[in-house]
Protein backbone atom coordinates (compact mmCIF):
# COMPACT_ATOMS: atom_id res chain seq x y z
CA UNK A 1 0.00 0.00 0.00
CA UNK A 2 1.34 3.37 -0.84
CA UNK A 3 1.56 6.36 1.22
CA UNK A 4 -1.08 8.24 -0.31
CA UNK A 5 -3.58 5.02 -0.51
CA UNK A 6 -2.26 4.73 3.18
CA UNK A 7 -3.57 8.46 3.89
CA UNK A 8 -6.47 7.71 2.21
CA UNK A 9 -7.71 4.90 4.07
CA UNK A 10 -6.74 6.43 7.87
CA UNK A 11 -8.75 9.61 6.85
CA UNK A 12 -11.57 7.68 5.63
CA UNK A 13 -11.66 5.38 8.34
CA UNK A 14 -11.98 8.59 10.51
CA UNK A 15 -15.04 9.74 8.77
CA UNK A 16 -13.74 12.86 7.47
CA UNK A 17 -13.83 14.08 4.03
CA UNK A 18 -10.92 15.62 1.92
CA UNK A 19 -12.41 19.11 2.75
CA UNK A 20 -12.98 18.61 6.38
CA UNK A 21 -9.01 17.32 6.76
CA UNK A 22 -8.07 19.99 4.31
CA UNK A 23 -9.89 22.71 6.99
CA UNK A 24 -8.18 21.02 10.10
CA UNK A 25 -4.79 21.58 8.73
CA UNK A 26 -5.30 24.71 6.85
CA UNK A 27 -4.02 23.55 3.88
CA UNK A 28 -6.01 23.02 0.27
CA UNK A 29 -8.24 20.02 -0.68
CA UNK A 30 -5.76 20.12 -3.99
CA UNK A 31 -3.06 19.67 -2.48
CA UNK A 32 -4.22 16.47 -0.29
CA UNK A 33 -6.27 14.84 -2.79
CA UNK A 34 -2.42 15.08 -5.13
CA UNK A 35 -1.01 13.53 -2.43
CA UNK A 36 -2.97 10.18 -1.42
CA UNK A 37 -3.60 10.19 -5.32
CA UNK A 38 0.60 9.69 -4.89
CA UNK A 39 1.02 12.35 -7.28
CA UNK A 40 2.85 14.58 -4.55
CA UNK A 41 4.66 13.54 -1.37
CA UNK A 42 4.29 15.53 1.40
CA UNK A 43 7.16 16.96 3.40
CA UNK A 44 7.90 15.32 7.52
CA UNK A 45 6.06 18.30 9.05
CA UNK A 46 3.30 17.91 7.17
CA UNK A 47 3.34 14.14 7.00
CA UNK A 48 3.20 14.93 10.95
CA UNK A 49 0.26 17.40 10.62
CA UNK A 50 -1.93 14.97 9.00
CA UNK A 51 -1.31 12.12 11.26
CA UNK A 52 -2.06 14.61 14.62
CA UNK A 53 -4.99 15.61 12.23
CA UNK A 54 -6.02 11.93 12.38
CA UNK A 55 -5.00 11.21 15.52
CA UNK A 56 -2.56 8.24 14.29
CA UNK A 57 1.05 8.58 14.99
CA UNK A 58 3.29 8.42 12.27
CA UNK A 59 4.90 5.04 12.65
CA UNK A 60 1.37 3.45 12.47
CA UNK A 61 1.06 5.36 9.19
CA UNK A 62 4.33 4.33 7.88
CA UNK A 63 3.49 0.59 8.98
CA UNK A 64 0.30 0.49 7.12
CA UNK A 65 2.43 2.16 4.34
CA UNK A 66 4.65 -0.26 3.87
CA UNK A 67 2.21 -3.59 3.90
CA UNK A 68 2.89 -5.27 0.83
CA UNK A 69 0.21 -5.22 -1.77
CA UNK A 70 -0.63 -8.84 -1.42
CA UNK A 71 -3.50 -10.25 -2.94
CA UNK A 72 -5.96 -9.91 -0.16
CA UNK A 73 -6.63 -7.05 0.38
CA UNK A 74 -8.77 -7.86 3.28
CA UNK A 75 -5.53 -8.11 5.20
CA UNK A 76 -4.83 -4.15 4.87
CA UNK A 77 -8.68 -3.42 5.80
CA UNK A 78 -8.27 -5.50 8.87
CA UNK A 79 -4.20 -4.05 9.71
CA UNK A 80 -6.29 0.06 8.94
CA UNK A 81 -9.25 -1.10 11.43
CA UNK A 82 -6.84 -2.24 13.68
CA UNK A 83 -5.17 1.16 14.37
CA UNK A 84 -8.40 2.90 15.18
CA UNK A 85 -10.03 0.77 17.14
CA UNK A 86 -9.82 1.35 21.52
CA UNK A 87 -7.11 -0.73 22.97
CA UNK A 88 -9.38 -2.93 25.31
CA UNK A 89 -11.04 -3.64 21.76
CA UNK A 90 -7.70 -4.16 20.28
CA UNK A 91 -7.53 -7.01 23.02
CA UNK A 92 -10.56 -8.69 22.36
CA UNK A 93 -9.94 -8.66 18.51
CA UNK A 94 -7.00 -10.58 19.23
CA UNK A 95 -8.72 -12.93 21.40
CA UNK A 96 -11.86 -13.95 19.19
CA UNK A 97 -8.99 -14.35 16.43
CA UNK A 98 -7.14 -16.83 18.67
CA UNK A 99 -10.61 -18.08 19.24
CA UNK A 100 -11.25 -18.44 15.35
CA UNK A 101 -7.48 -20.15 14.77
CA UNK A 102 -8.46 -22.99 17.30
CA UNK A 103 -12.16 -23.28 15.88
CA UNK A 104 -10.33 -23.73 12.30
CA UNK A 105 -7.49 -26.10 13.73
CA UNK A 106 -10.60 -28.64 15.42
CA UNK A 107 -12.53 -28.71 11.97
CA UNK A 108 -9.44 -29.11 9.40
CA UNK A 109 -8.75 -32.39 12.20
CA UNK A 110 -12.41 -33.15 12.50
CA UNK A 111 -12.84 -33.41 8.75
CA UNK A 112 -12.44 -36.87 7.01
CA UNK A 113 -9.76 -38.24 4.91
CA UNK A 114 -11.35 -40.08 2.39
CA UNK A 115 -8.08 -42.22 2.09
CA UNK A 116 -8.09 -42.63 5.88
CA UNK A 117 -11.37 -43.64 6.13
CA UNK A 118 -10.97 -46.19 3.74
CA UNK A 119 -8.14 -47.98 5.44
CA UNK A 120 -9.99 -47.57 9.02
CA UNK A 121 -13.16 -49.36 7.28
CA UNK A 122 -10.95 -52.18 5.77
CA UNK A 123 -8.56 -52.44 9.05
CA UNK A 124 -12.16 -52.65 10.71
CA UNK A 125 -13.25 -55.64 8.80
CA UNK A 126 -9.94 -57.57 8.54
CA UNK A 127 -9.71 -57.27 12.36
CA UNK A 128 -13.79 -58.29 12.85
CA UNK A 129 -13.54 -61.30 10.08
CA UNK A 130 -10.14 -62.92 12.01
CA UNK A 131 -12.50 -62.69 15.43
CA UNK A 132 -15.14 -64.52 13.59
CA UNK A 133 -13.25 -67.17 12.14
Amino acid sequence: MTLGTSLRTLRQLRGLSLNELATRLSSHVGNLSKIERDLAKPSLDFLYQIAKALDFKLHEIFRLAERDDSPDERQAALDALFLVLLDDDKELLLEFAAMLKERGAKNKESQSNPVEDKAQRITSSRHQSTTDE
